[in-house]
């Protein structure tokens, strides 16, 4: 078939669309609205993935964290790197990172004169921090950390008047454990007994392990500020047990509340400076975690693989987010086949329509391809004859439906839908948005399109059929 054929072939195929505008406007109508729902469908997913995934990058992990063999499964005190902010420079140097945190972890009990309750006391370098993650940025009620340490007393010696006080209390407190589990003692004397020991340890530690002069600086999440029946200004005593295993109770001043989204971290996380974190857990230039940020989504991969070569960092874990947290990676993955279900179901529904409406114009029109048989034309130029017809209905119909999907994946990633219902709701530790936002990405555009086009030419494929094999005698004597 020459070119001047092809062009009488679409100059036909064209007039018979214009010559039943009702029924060409209902199928058009029918692609386009397919189109325009995958296309949304697709924006409203990719939308709804993007801002948990970030919710769990941004406020939490970073890219790629590193840390000491086993710590990431098994958290514990001990299991801290030296030299944590020399390596934190080195990982700086890279060209694939755009900024690093070092970070320090550890249990504590934070105690008010009204309650009592475990946490976990997370040490952060403010500066560094606000470039990772934007945790910083979620303090909903007072004031963020200071960017400076709080200045710690050096610690001194105990005399050995104190040295000789210290061996007492650790046999009575041997000799109290005892009887406590005897029920030798009554509650009274236990409690009296307690307060005294209390009282003769701290003025030790006073010596040993001095505290601030003034207290140091803590942003608490909203649901643990809540649960402490603390605010901003107020005063939450850390006790804790340090990497030697000796006691520590020092004073924190509530700077700020924080809400993250993420319920878990909002309930149970303290953030302090980390030099006033190591200096509570006595862990001087170390640190459990080092969090990266990458420069882009491309860079985190090689980043990790090329940090893991670094000098330094060969004894240590260097895992991507991907790898830390295979549970959002496959919830991630099922919104992406749910989504690519859901697209396939709407396609398919405009593509039955589309079938049906050709079908019913080859019925129709049976006379005229019996006389156009007649004439000279093949079964083949039947066959795409209406075949351009499809394409060029598919053609129109999904370019109005592109049009339809982008102005409302742009609308909704500008203004949004809220979802008061979801306020506060996380799943896997991934916080789902309070306002659903559309994000478009071309594989949400042309997967809608390219699988319309693709169905509405396969729906085309019986009508086609169907008009090539009209016999000419039948057909012109059709009524």
């Amino acid at each position: 078939m020459n070119y001047r054929q092809l062009q009488l072939l679409v100059t036909i195929a064209w007039r018979n669309l214009s010559r039943n505008r009702r029924r060409t406007l209902i199928a058009g109508w029918g692609i386009a609205l397919g189109v325009g729902m995958g296309i949304a469908s697709f924006g409203v997913m990719d939308g709804m993935n993007d801002d948990m995934l970030h919710s769990v990058t941004d406020v939490q992990l970073g890219h790629v964290q590193v840390h000491e063999p086993g710590y990431s499964n098994h958290p514990k005190l001990a299991l801290a790197f030296e030299h944590g902010d020399e390596l934190t420079r080195r990982a700086e140097g890279l060209p694939e990172v755009a900024a690093v945190s070092p970070r320090v972890f550890g249990w504590a009990l934070a105690r008010t004169e009204r309650k009592s309750v475990g946490v976990q006391l997370a040490g952060i370098d403010p500066r560094r921090e606000a470039k990772v993650t934007r945790v910083l940025d979620s303090v909903v009620e007072g004031q963020s950390l200071a960017p400076e340490p709080t200045d710690w007393p050096a610690p001194g010696t105990l005399d050995r008047a104190q040295q000789e006080l210290d061996d007492k209390l650790t046999q009575r407190g041997i000799e109290r454990a005892l009887a406590e589990i005897a029920a030798l003692d009554t509650p009274s004397n236990v409690a009296e007994r307690n307060r005294d020991v209390e009282a003769r340890t701290n003025e030790l530690l006073a010596v040993v392990a001095p505290p601030p002069k003034s207290p140091p600086g803590v942003l608490l999440g909203d649901k643990l500020a809540h649960k402490l029946q603390v605010g901003p200004t107020d005063i939450v005593t850390f006790m804790v047990s340090d990497a030697q295993g000796s006691p520590s109770s020092v004073d924190f001043r509530v700077r700020g509340i924080v809400h993250t989204g993420d319920s878990a971290l909002d309930g149970t996380r303290a953030l302090a400076h980390i030099e006033d974190v190591r200096h509570l857990f006595a862990l001087p230039d170390r640190a459990h975690e080092l969090a990266i940020r990458a420069v882009g989504a491309a860079a985190v991969a090689p980043l990790a693989e090329r940090l893991a070569r670094q000098p330094g960092f060969e004894t240590l874990e260097v895992k991507t987010w991907q790898q830390l947290r295979p549970d959002v990676v496959a919830m991630l993955g099922t919104n992406s086949v749910l989504t690519a279900l859901l697209v396939a179901i709407i396609v398919a529904a405009a593509a039955i329509g589309v079938a049906d409406t050709v079908v019913m114009a080859v019925f129709e029109r049976r006379r005229e391809f019996g006389v156009l048989g007649a004439v000279g034309m093949r079964p083949p130029a039947l066959v795409m004859m209406v075949a351009a017809e499809t394409v060029l209905l598919s053609v129109g119909a999904s370019l109005a439906g592109l049009v339809l999907g982008l102005t409302f994946d742009l609308l909704l990633a500008k203004v949004g839908i809220p979802l008061p219902g979801l306020s506060d709701f996380s799943l896997a530790g991934a916080a789902i948005p309070p306002v659903l936002h559309a994000t478009v990405t071309p594989e949400g555009v042309l997967v809608p399109l390219g699988c319309m086009m693709v169905m509405a030419l396969a729906a085309a494929v019986w009508p086609a059929w169907l008009a090539a094999h009209t016999d000419p005698v039948i057909a012109m004597n059709d009524r």
